[in-house]
């Protein structure tokens, strides 16, 4: 069992450290499992080696002199070193924190773990003051959870948040049972509650795996449905190019044949016919124009970059959107970092963003808030249309972006807005996160790879 909690936490710490391995807290969070994993190195040792391989490693006692030692040392680095690996994971994971006094927190908080390592015997026996232990590794642990929580709820990008509230789930809640079984038990004289701790790391497997499942931690499952909405774009586009080649071609026929039956109808006065044949011909131009607006919006999305303020096309397209906002008295706010540039597609851009308006300004006839923003986040610039409209219930949240799906009754709409959006996202490397609540409006983000800005 032990050897089977090490190898997880191992294989979770190389998992974490794969997944982007230039980044600073990447590597402190990677550290921290394997740092954590020394505590179960110890007991592998001890409970497994020591006591199945006894009789071969009294014949070698240096052997069993360095399997000793090597116990003793990876206790003594998992005990001493997991809360200082947290606390630089909390402190590594702040933007708002300067790398001057990251560095310098880093080397300060090196201070107890090293008086530990002075006054704490490790051979042959293993002795810490624990007291002094908790004086230290007590605040270490609050002040990591107290920087996790507070980058959660101060982060504004969606999919960073959403990362930042699973990872506070599946570190902050298995470190608490963690420092508990290993410090504050001991301090009860204890010893065996770090037993425990397999429990809670199969527990927080479990977990992770659950997650990774059902809300995409990591980008798991956002690579799925990802998958699955190109694919239902590109079945759709090929399906259409079909269909409404053939409406023409239909529709043209029935065309022909009103106009053939009007110049009858007024030929041989008939004016009930001559109505007829106008229903006909109108009926025919309204599919015509129908077929052109639905061949427009699933066409393919050929960008002609530029680099540009983002803030300012968002300004161009409040401005025209300003009729009908008047109109339903919706209140524009605009909240915009004016001196972000980025490279991207302005027209396509603008189209967008109208789409996103015109879709808030459906769903808010009553009055209500339109707010735009503009900001940069650690992995993205996000663009943030939010509305305090109707909001969109749970069942149809999950189809919004496909294709063809509308909750509009207007015969109008072709529920394509959406899918046109994500498709010119997707064209720029990008991404289009979608939250609402019934009630309590809707807010769209599109998220701008870090590799798009113009940096100063």
């Amino acid at each position: 069992m032990l050897v089977f909690i090490l190898f997880t936490i191992w294989a979770l710490g190389l998992f974490v450290l794969f997944t982007d391995p230039r980044r600073t807290e990447i590597r402190w969070g990677s550290a921290t499992a394997f740092v954590g994993g020394g505590g179960f190195l110890a007991g592998v040792i001890d409970e497994f080696i020591l006591v199945h391989y006894a009789d071969i490693l009294a014949q070698h006692p240096g052997w069993l002199n360095a399997f000793s030692i090597l116990s003793r040392g990876a206790s003594f680095v998992c005990q001493v070193g997991l809360p200082y690996t947290f606390l630089m994971f909390a402190i590594h994971s702040s933007d708002t924190i300067s790398k001057k006094v990251k560095r310098v927190i880093q080397y300060t908080a090196l201070i107890p773990p090293l008086f530990m390592l002075m006054i704490t015997p490790l051979y042959p026996v293993l002795d810490f003051n624990y007291w002094i232990m908790v004086a230290w590794v007590i605040p270490y642990f609050l002040v990591a959870c107290a920087l996790l929580i507070i980058l959660y709820r101060q982060e504004k990008d969606p999919l960073v948040k959403k990362n930042r509230f699973f990872t506070n789930i599946l570190i902050i809640v298995p470190l608490f049972f963690v420092f508990t079984f290993i410090y504050v038990m001991r301090i009860q004289n204890d010893y065996d509650a770090w037993r425990y701790n397999s429990l809670v790391v199969g527990i927080q497997f479990i977990f992770i795996v659950a997650i990774s499942l059902k809300y995409g931690f990591l980008g798991v499952r956002l690579r799925v449905e990802k998958r699955r909405l190109d694919s239902t774009l590109r079945a759709i586009t090929s399906g259409a190019q079909i269909v409404n080649h053939t409406i023409k071609n239909e529709v043209g026929k029935i065309s022909l044949y009103a106009e053939r039956m009007q110049a009858y109808a007024q030929k041989t006065d008939q004016p009930q016919l001559l109505e007829d044949a106008a229903v006909l011909q109108q009926s025919s131009e309204h599919i015509l124009n129908m077929v052109a607006r639905i061949q427009d919006q699933l066409r393919e999305v050929i960008l002609r970059e530029d680099t540009v303020y983002p803030g300012q096309i968002v300004t161009q397209v409040a401005n025209t959107l300003a009729p009908y906002t008047e109109k339903y008295q919706i209140e524009v706010v605009l909240e915009l970092e004016d001196t972000e540039q980025m490279t991207c597609d302005p027209v396509q851009l603008r189209e967008v963003l109208t789409n996103l308006g015109m879709n808030a300004i459906e769903a808010m006839k009553s009055g209500g808030r339109l707010a735009f923003q503009v900001f940069r986040s650690k992995k993205h610039l996000v663009i943030a249309v939010a509305d305090t409209g109707s909001g969109i219930s749970k069942e149809n949240l999950p189809h919004v972006l496909d294709p063809f799906f509308s909750t509009k009754k207007t015969g109008h709409n072709f529920g394509l807005g959406l899918s046109y959006c994500y498709h010119v996202m997707q064209k720029h490397q990008g991404m289009l996160e979608l939250t609402s609540e019934p009630g309590n409006g809707t807010t769209v983000f599109l998220l701008f790879p870090k590799k798009r800005m113009v940096h100063h």
